[in-house]
């Protein structure tokens, strides 16, 4: 039996090796993809093959786009055996794969096209659909060995959308927890204390309150929105879930005015602000809806200065965005801190070295440390002594 893989420069061929078949070819028409396995450039090789396996990164910019996939398409239709098994194994959109049953397949010649789609679900487990038993069962047989357990489901387009509910079902837990902090604060409540009581109940699992830094994240839930936009749907949870979670960057700016106002009689322009972590991932996928951004943003609109801390990030991108690049010890010099991410060096922020406020978007810090500083996080903001009802 003799399989390809048609990848593109994006994708991680790691532990392909392993694939249940004969013989393995990775076709690279271009010459650049990097991989142990065998390589050919001819789309000759697709008129004997079994089995083709696209493993495109439909990606790009931090946001999906399946024409990787189009292409590829287009470009092996007219080679392939009609008996062939076509598997699409990378993470895309609900119906992608129907949609390019209709370009391998444009003119309906073929009777039962036998595709399949398989992605990696958690870390351990791959789920997998086909629109027929032979496509089915020969994706079985060909990641078997690959060390996942293989979890199947009736329909393709089911299969394509679980990694997105994985992101929303995320998205809407911490949206929840970040409205109810802005409340909490109000009302002097300790959301922490009450989310890790709340939590014992074992069909309760609340999120602390956050911002949303990682790109999956951000990009399935909005996907959810594009969809129902598509199809004529409606989608309020999830655009709700959107805006919830960017908003909290702006609570975040008058969490830091209210300190340095009432406590530091300094007005915002007045003052100097060091916002460290700016993204999750590796490297930062996309501007779009970044609630570090949405926050340096804000204050530079109101002629606040802003320092930003973030090794992942460009010096260019954050005077992009009217800021300038800092060192963490120069972090020390700002009249506010404000620590949006949890990198572990930004855990051992020393007390003693900050100035006048130091406020987290999660909680990170031993408040205790800091009781001698004007110190909070989101869902904590007004518990200080004496201000408790």
């Amino acid at each position: 039996m003799k399989t390809i893989i048609y990848p593109n420069n994006e994708t991680d061929l790691t532990g392909y090796e392993k694939i249940n078949s004969d013989e393995i070819i990775i076709y690279d028409k271009t010459g650049d993809i990097e991989t142990d396995l065998p390589k050919e450039s001819s789309l000759e090789i697709f008129s004997n093959a079994d089995n083709i396996i696209f493993t495109q990164n439909c990606i790009i910019n931090g946001e999906y786009d399946i024409t990787p996939l189009k292409e590829a398409c287009t470009e092996i239709r007219d080679s392939i055996r009609e008996d062939a098994v076509m598997i699409f194994d990378t993470v895309v959109p609900p119906r992608t794969v129907y949609k390019m049953s209709k370009i391998i397949d444009e003119y309906e010649l073929i009777p039962d096209i036998n595709l399949a789609y398989t992605t990696k679900i958690t870390e351990n487990v791959r789920a997998a659909a086909g629109k027929n038993e032979t496509s089915l069962e020969r994706t079985i047989n060909l990641y078997e060995n690959m060390g996942d357990e293989i979890k199947t489901v009736k329909h393709i387009q089911s299969a394509e959308i679980i990694p997105i509910l994985q992101s929303a079902y995320r998205d809407t837990l911490i949206a929840l927890s970040n409205q109810t902090a802005i409340l909490s604060e109000a009302i002097t409540v300790d959301l922490i204390e009450a989310i890790d009581m709340a939590n014992l109940d074992e069909n309760v699992n609340l999120l602390y309150p956050q911002p949303v830094l990682d790109n999956k994240t951000i990009r399935n839930s909005e996907e959810i929105v594009k969809l129902a936009d598509e199809y004529g749907e409606a989608s309020q949870l999830s655009e709700t879930t959107r805006s919830t979670n960017n908003y909290v960057s702006y609570h975040m700016a008058y969490m830091a005015e209210k300190e340095l106002y009432l406590k530091e009689h300094l007005a915002m322009f007045e003052t100097t602000v060091a916002v460290l972590g700016v993204t999750n991932d590796d490297t930062l996928k996309t501007e779009k809806d970044n609630a570090s951004l949405i926050l340096i943003d804000d204050f530079v609109s109101r002629d606040v200065e802003v320092w930003v801390h973030d090794d992942k990030i460009s010096e260019e991108l954050i005077e992009q965005h009217g800021a300038k690049k800092i060192t963490l010890d120069e972090a020390y010099d700002a009249d506010c801190i404000i620590i949006m991410t949890d990198n572990p060096e930004y855990k051992n922020i020393d007390p003693e070295k900050v100035e006048k406020v130091i406020i987290t978007a999660l909680p990170l810090l031993d408040s205790e440390k800091f009781k001698d500083k004007e110190y909070s996080s989101v869902g904590q903001y007004r518990l200080k002594k004496g201000e408790m009802l």
